[in-house]
């Protein structure tokens, strides 16, 4: 006879701890509503579904946000069906973080970007399915599975209209995306004055949409940077001198290490390149046209580098430092997350 104890002691499980645990990571990525912390693996599968164009990747976030959601109301209002949800998505998780790991991530976006390693994060969801298995047995259900679903339908519709109206509000309230304030007439400066990198391109691009993520930028190889819209929406276009195009932000820790260590002084290596922030889809621009600072953001070292920047109002899904290698104008070398493969650095 099994006694009241070990029962609720085998519902914890699926009743309280995975849902507590899978509604505290919803809950990050709808607070902060940014596709770009979604797992490189999870942005190829809906990019390959045609689903990263437009808000298209918006919407895919908050459906992924609402079923999350979904399952969490479920597994808290004892639906028979909690136990096989619990399983379902753990055993999800645990197959992206692999992918995750094997592709050498260092982050899962899982908590958004409190997120910890991969590894970490396999861990936990790893041995939250292994203490569901280990206590799976079939436990009281809720009286009502009408109501447990209609618990979580709510939560999931809610959750998931947040998120659309956090991307949405976003996107307004950044203004046009690519509208950009001339402040140089000068071309070729190369100095890390703040003014010189907002200095038009040469021709009017039609702007960038919402969001915006590349599938495969090993396909860029081979091709004229001039054929692709990712180089024609910066600020200053690459010329016959420019050898690297970088893209870097403003907040990402290894895009301070390759400025500080590998790029300053190095005058050699840097009069070559155009360095292209990225920056926050929410980036207010300021009267005089540079971008509104917040503080965080490192010091640019002294560099010979030229200075441009993507416009704002668009969420760029790019892994800084995005560094592209040019021959005559020709993509000879192109990598994502890491700056000295393509620079040829040790």
């Amino acid at each position: 006879m099994t006694s009241p104890n070990s029962s609720k002691a085998r519902a914890l499980f699926p009743h309280v701890i995975i849902p507590a645990w899978l509604a505290l990571g919803a809950t990050f990525k709808m607070l902060e509503s940014d596709a770009r912390l979604l797992p490189k693996s999870v942005l190829e599968t809906l990019g390959s579904l045609g689903l990263t164009e437009g808000n298209l990747l918006s919407y895919s976030l908050a459906g992924m946000v609402g079923i999350e959601f979904l399952l969490a109301g479920l597994m808290f209002a004892r639906s028979t069906y909690a136990r096989p949800a619990a399983a379902a998505i753990l055993g999800l998780f645990c197959l992206i973080l692999g992918v995750e790991l094997a592709g050498g991530a260092d982050s899962c976006g899982c908590l958004g970007t409190w997120s910890p390693h991969p590894a970490v994060m396999l861990g936990i969801d790893g041995g939250l399915l292994l203490g569901l298995l280990l206590t799976w047995r079939r436990a009281g259900r809720t009286t009502n599975e009408g109501v447990a679903w209609g618990i979580g339908v709510a939560c999931a519709a809610a959750t998931a209209g947040v998120v659309v109206v956090q991307t949405t509000r976003t996107g307004s309230e950044a203004g046009t995306p690519n509208e950009t304030t001339v402040v140089s007439e000068e071309t070729g400066d190369r100095d890390n004055s703040e003014s010189k990198d907002l200095v038009p391109a040469q021709a009017p691009e039609p702007p960038p949409p919402a969001n915006w993520y590349c599938t495969d930028f090993d396909a860029y190889v081979g091709q004229q940077w001039q054929d692709l819209a990712l180089f024609r929406w910066c600020s200053i276009r690459p010329d016959e001198s420019t050898t690297h195009i970088v893209f870097y932000s403003r907040n990402c820790d290894h895009c301070e290490e390759m400025f500080q260590f590998d790029f300053a002084g190095r005058d050699d290596l840097t009069s070559g390149i155009l360095a292209v922030e990225i920056p926050d889809a929410d980036t207010e621009i300021a009267a005089d046209g540079s971008l509104v600072r917040n503080g965080s953001e490192w010091p640019l070292p002294e560099t010979a580098c030229t200075f441009a920047r993507l416009p704002s109002g668009t969420n760029w899904i790019i892994t800084a430092p995005l560094v592209v290698g040019l021959n005559n104008g020709t993509i000879t070398c192109i990598n994502e997350g890491d700056h000295a493969p393509c620079m040829e650095l040790e």
